[in-house]
């Protein structure tokens, strides 16, 4: 299993490397390279990023749907359960009907101005607990998981 390695001594001096240990394996490796048991900490913390950068379209176009229903399942592992609802309807919406490609930014601009999404945004900007809170309390949960502590 990949995790990264801290010291006690650098684990004791700045506890807060835990965080961005855990931050960079989520971040950094591919999803197929992770254990089970670190999956569904990728998925939230990919869908996330995400969503905080652009929103759900920005979400389907980076992340296309080939992970949804793993991701949708993550949520609520990570006990996300606004999240997952918004997720599972943003994406029956997706899937609902076919989609041109989007190939350059004007595109982009121009389908993000149809708001499709911007009312799943609303709501998961309104959610609690939020997804940076539900992925500090798995790594609580699974520390040994992600960090290696020596």
């Amino acid at each position: 299993m990949k995790t990264r390695r801290l010291t006690k001594q650098e684990v004791d001096a700045q506890p807060f490397r835990v965080w961005n240990a855990y931050v960079d394996l989520l971040a950094m490796e591919d999803y197929r390279d992770l254990a089970e048991e670190q999956r569904p900490a990728h998925l939230v913390f990919w869908y996330e990023s995400e969503v905080q950068n652009g929103g759900h379209l920005q979400y389907f176009e980076n992340r296309g749907t080939e992970l949804l229903q793993e991701t949708v399942n993550a949520l609520g592992l990570l006990g996300a359960g606004c999240q997952q609802q918004i997720l599972r309807e943003a994406g029956e919406v997706l899937v609902s009907r076919t989609r041109p490609a989007i190939r350059t930014v004007p595109e982009f601009s121009a389908v993000a101005l149809k708001e499709e999404f911007s009312a799943f945004d609303s709501r998961f900007h309104a959610c609690s607990p939020s997804l940076q809170e539900c992925l500090e309390a798995y790594l609580v949960r699974r520390q040994s998981s992600f960090v290696t502590i020596i």
